[in-house]
């Protein structure tokens, strides 16, 4: 992956206590040596936060909210790429969690693009159309495969020039003094508990070589962010979150090679051969 690329990624890791506590979000892209595949997004949160996310227009706040309607997801399909189609979703309750899984498929992985930075899910109530969605402006993996025998799958991230982040809350600031750093690390630990994101890339077949950091069987994962381990280790954290919204990749390179429980793709491009 480009090195911008992975660094917007990990700014997005850096922001993610703008979301909700307790939400866990899997990214997993599946496909064939042929350039076709499915991709699986799946994302839960505590029951609580679930039923105020999904509420729909006329229903009261506390009371239990429902998964957004087939064309939402059909929405959402329309800034994935050409030739991406909504399949399916199916709701997914635990004891303490509540969410959904929904899968996307797409017929050539050459124009499939994914969120690198995803948000939290689809709302019920979304009025915002594959357009809109088209329009706002975020950041991508895209992947580039040559088909054969083996095929060649490339992992890169968006070269585009990074959003403004000015209406996003930042992290912990080098300049703030001793008492409001420790303040500002106690209010992320709080809102952070229990959060982890995933993203991996599966092949459908047997991986020959590849060069990426983390990989098992045919699985590579780009990003394996699990904020308990993170929060285990309060000198570390309060090094990442020092960092703030824009770190440069050496400073970023320096910490996470430090932090227990966080995997996150280095290289300028993965590569991966298989068959």
């Amino acid at each position: 992956m480009a090195r911008k690329g992975l660094i917007r990624i990990a700014g997005f890791v850096v922001l993610l206590f703008s979301l909700a506590g307790c939400l866990e979000i899997s990214t997993i892209v599946s496909v064939k040596p042929d350039g076709t595949g499915t991709v699986s997004e799946q994302m839960l949160m505590s029951k609580s936060s679930f039923g105020e996310m999904f509420l729909t227009d006329g229903e009261k706040k506390g009371q239990s909210g429902q998964l957004p309607g087939k064309e939402a997801f059909e929405k959402k399909s329309l800034g994935m790429g050409e030739g991406v189609h909504f399949v399916s979703v199916r709701p997914i309750v635990t004891k303490t969690q509540a969410g959904y899984e929904a899968i996307y498929s797409f017929r050539d992985i050459n124009l499939l693009q994914v969120n690198s930075a995803p948000d939290n899910g689809v709302s019920a109530d979304s009025t915002s159309g594959g357009e809109q969605s088209l329009k706002k402006k975020k950041e991508y993996v895209r992947f580039f495969l040559k088909e054969g025998s083996p095929s060649r799958l490339v992992i890169v991230g968006d070269q585009a020039k990074k959003a403004s982040l000015s209406g996003s809350p930042d992290a912990v600031k080098p300049h703030q003094n001793a008492q409001q750093v420790k303040m500002a690390i106690r209010i992320m630990r709080e809102f952070l508990k229990g959060m982890r994101v995933f993203m991996a890339v599966d092949v459908n077949g047997s991986i020959l070589s590849t060069n990426a950091t983390y990989r098992k069987e045919n699985r590579v994962t780009l990003m394996d962010v699990n904020f308990d381990k993170l929060l285990a280790n309060p000198r570390q954290f309060a090094s990442f979150a020092a960092l703030g919204s824009d770190p440069s990749f050496g400073e970023m390179q320096k910490i996470l090679k430090k932090i227990p429980g966080i995997k996150l793709e280095m290289q300028k491009e993965v590569a991966v051969t298989f068959q």
